[in-house]
């Protein structure tokens, strides 16, 4: 038997289409199955934010409220020394009278400043300020007296002097004003204005009778009527008719 050539062989299954003799690594290649290249990883979905908590009105204002500058607080710390001290720098309001002596100070202001002076220095009037005023009219009884019926009342030649009527001379207050307004505006022009301690003790014992019901003056004194005794004998108990 005559041996065929194995190159002949493998020429003739190659002209029949066998593939038997194909080498050992494209069959195995044949067998090895493809892994599918692994999937592309899908997007993760947008997370969407929570919406902010809503801020209360009044915290919101607080927040856009102007803040107070360091230079301004460090004022206000110092404020309390500031008013401390201006407080001790203002004057005391002088001691207020009482009692028929600031009755006798509204009457004054409203009745007879005008002539005489704010602070009885005199005008077109007689000044209290000098001692003249105790020295023409020594008794209360008397200046009283004078007030009431005014300077046509005594007319000329009058036990007080000419020299009291001037320009025109005073009025007559005796219709007008009370027994006591009467009263209290001459112990304000004698104690306050003419500085007599006497007159000022009159007052208080004036306000212990009215206080006490001791006392009680007539609603008006009559300018044609009323005489210098009566009004002493009514005065008398106050400290005396000084």
């Amino acid at each position: 038997m005559t041996e065929i050539p194995e190159h002949l062989l493998k020429r003739s299954k190659k002209a029949r289409g066998d593939k038997s003799d194909a080498p050992a690594d494209t069959a195995a290649d044949s067998n090895v199955v493809e892994t599918p290249a692994a999937a592309a990883p899908t997007p993760a979905a947008p997370v969407e934010e929570a919406p902010p908590t809503p801020v209360a009105p009044y915290v919101a204002a607080a927040n856009a409220r102007k803040k107070i500058p360091w230079w301004a607080a460090s004022a206000l710390i110092l404020l309390p020394l500031w008013a401390f001290a201006y407080v001790g720098t203002l004057e005391r309001p002088p001691e207020e009278s009482y009692g028929v002596l600031a009755e006798g100070e509204l009457i004054y202001a409203a009745r007879c400043a005008s002539c005489h002076g704010a602070t009885g220095a005199g005008g077109v009037g007689p000044g209290f300020t000098t001692g003249d005023l105790v020295t023409v009219f020594p008794k209360v009884s008397e200046q009283v007296n004078w007030i009431i019926k005014g300077s046509n009342g005594f007319g000329l030649g009058n036990a007080y002097g000419e020299g009291r009527i001037v320009n025109g001379g005073m009025p007559g207050w005796g219709d007008v004003l009370t027994a006591k307004e009467l009263l209290g505006v001459s112990l304000y022009e004698r104690g306050v204005l003419g500085g007599s301690t006497e007159a000022i003790a009159m007052a208080e014992a004036v306000d212990h009778a009215i206080a006490g019901g001791t006392i009680t003056f007539p609603e008006y004194f009559d300018p044609t009527a009323v005489t210098v005794e009566e009004l002493r004998e009514l005065l008398a108990p106050l400290a005396g008719d000084h």
